[in-house]
């Protein structure tokens, strides 16, 4: 149920009266290490809990689970975890009221939305470890111990090998639901994918009756996708081995959705490796460490106003071209662009994780989720990694050099010391002047508010980091839709009640910059052409 207790309505109040003044899992489930670049122990002092220039309207509470990404239909927001997702309405920010609650296993849990051609509204859902079955009725695959080799073969020589608890069998991918009905959405089908469904994008055709859904995936560890049932499979049951070098994209015809196809298409080999171990490579080039370097993307931000594709792809960013909208530009011998940022410091890239476009279609927010999800990366003037960093969006083909073209970087400014923190999931807002606003969410730091307009000078124009009786900030995704910003958090690692859930903000400052074009819908990793701001 919607939750909105005495003492959030007077931290509304306080907001109003601040608005004058400022004041060991990696990315739970990814198990992916980081480079061993040696990181700083924060030793600034922690910026205390608190908002500015932000007014917390209401909360739909969620404990119990991991608290993920957010799709936007109407009134309705479609909000992911990691045993489902819920279907909250959210046509009154300060009451907002929970329809459904679906309980459906599903590790990751990011999520999209659109409409069919006869009217349905169907979501989708990103499934990244492996169950025992396609619809809810599914459980977690129990895990068997296996020793693997370096190279991933399996082996009964335990020198030179390493332990994984795996799975033998699963369903990972995504499952497709009619959620029409918001208060009785209905399982429609489950489409198994290489490597699972870390996340998801889609890439709108309607000039070819269809929808695409982009999928990201990578192979680590235990998470890689054990199908022993599928004909393909190796001697260990995988479909899904490093390097991987591919996405897989379906393509949902808008007329029967159900009907949906699975392909592959390549990664380019100059695309970036990324070595989950963090071991440095030899002298001579080669692996080190038990688990090999894969080339894999964790996320793919569409922008449609001008075609294009920016892969989150772990060791780099790329631009792709999505003038046919099913057939990126990913693979060897066609046009793509490369963002690399490798000097063996800290100045280089980490973990390269989502991105944003702003409205204007100039320049490209990549995000650097140093650490994983796990560490802490926010010691204000003294942040080392875990930037987001800006750079030209161009069209894809056309270099970008990783250090000479960058335009500048962001992190919080507010010191979190020890707290784990580092740059996630946020949005652009869509504005009438020309400047560039973002929200963003930076996990126990909370929800930033801040504006690029410079990028070589961002600066934060409020926050929200809180910590009261409904929980403690532990934001993975903040967006903004239709006037208000909602926050989806907690991680479950905070204590059994202390998860946020789903929040409703209001930004209390420039509020007529902001586009009063009210959206049908939004997928946040889905920049379309209708949404972009335009002159009132």
């Amino acid at each position: 149920m919607s939750r909105t207790t005495p003492s959030i309505v007077a931290t509304v109040a306080v907001a109003m009266l601040l608005a004058a003044s400022p004041i060991a899992v990696a990315d739970p489930g990814e198990e992916h290490g980081h480079d061993e670049i040696p990181v700083p122990t924060p030793t600034l002092p922690l910026t205390p809990p608190g908002l500015s220039n932000f007014a917390l309207l209401d909360a739909a509470d969620k404990d119990g689970t991991i608290n993920s990404d957010i799709a936007f239909y109407g009134r309705n927001a479609y909000v992911g975890n990691y045993d489902g997702f819920r279907i909250i309405n959210i046509s009154r920010p300060t009451d907002m009221k929970v329809r459904s609650d679906i309980r459906c296993r599903a590790n990751q849990g990011d999520v999209s939305v659109f409409k069919a051609d006869d009217g349905r509204r169907i979501l989708l859902q990103s499934i990244d470890r492996p169950v025992t079955a396609p619809g809810c009725n599914a459980v977690d695959t129990p895990l068997v111990s296996e020793l693997e080799g370096p190279n991933g073969q399996s082996t009964t020589d335990p020198a030179n090998a390493q332990t994984r608890s795996r799975a033998r069998f699963g369903y990972e991918g995504l499952r497709m639901f009619d959620v029409t009905n918001p208060r009785k959405p209905r399982f429609l089908r489950f489409f198994r994918t290489a490597c699972g469904s870390h996340t998801h994008t889609l890439a709108p055709d309607p000039a070819n009756g269809m929808v695409h859904a982009y999928v990201a995936s990578y192979p680590l560890g235990a998470g890689i996708t054990p199908q022993v049932d599928r004909a393909q499979s190796d001697s260990l049951g995988l479909t899904c081995k490093a390097p991987h070098q591919k996405i897989s994209i379906v393509h949902i015809p808008l007329n029967d959705p159900a009907a949906g196809t699975v392909e592959q298409k390549p990664l380019s080999s100059d695309t970036e490796p990324y070595d989950p171990d963090g071991q440095p490579r030899s002298d001579d080039g080669t692996q080190q460490g038990n688990a090999p370097a894969f080339i894999a993307c964790h996320d793919h931000q569409a922008f449609l106003p001008r075609d294009i594709m920016i892969g989150s792809c772990a060791g780099d960013a790329q631009y792709w071209s999505i003038r046919v909208r099913g057939n990126p530009t990913s693979a060897d011998g066609e046009p793509h662009t490369h963002i690399k940022r490798e000097d063996g410091t800290t100045e280089s890239f980490d973990f390269i994780h989502n991105a944003v476009a702003t409205w204007d279609g100039k320049v490209a927010a990549i995000t650097d989720e140093s650490g994983g999800g796990v560490e802490p990366r926010c010691d204000g003037p003294n942040t080392k990694r875990g930037f987001t960093f800006f750079y030209p969006l161009v069209e894809p083909g056309t270099a970008v050099d990783g250090f000479a073209d960058l335009k500048g970087r962001y992190v919080i400014p507010r010191p979190q010391n020890t707290e784990i923190c580092v740059s996630h999931n946020g949005s652009v807002l869509p504005t009438r002047d020309g400047r560039y606003l973002q929200v963003q969410a930076f996990y126990q730091g909370g929800n930033s508010f801040y504006d690029f307009t410079n990028p070589a000078a961002p600066r934060e124009l409020g926050f929200a980091d809180l910590d009261d009786e409904l929980g403690a900030a532990d934001s993975w995704s903040t967006y903004w839709y239709n006037g208000t910003v909602f926050v989806n958090g907690g991680l479950n690692r905070r204590g059994a009640t202390a998860n946020r859930g789903f929040e409703a903000y209001a930004v209390l400052i420039h509020p007529s910059q902001v586009s009063r074009k009210r959206w049908r819908w939004s997928n946040p990793q889905t920049q379309e052409e209708f949404q972009a701001p335009i002159d009132e």
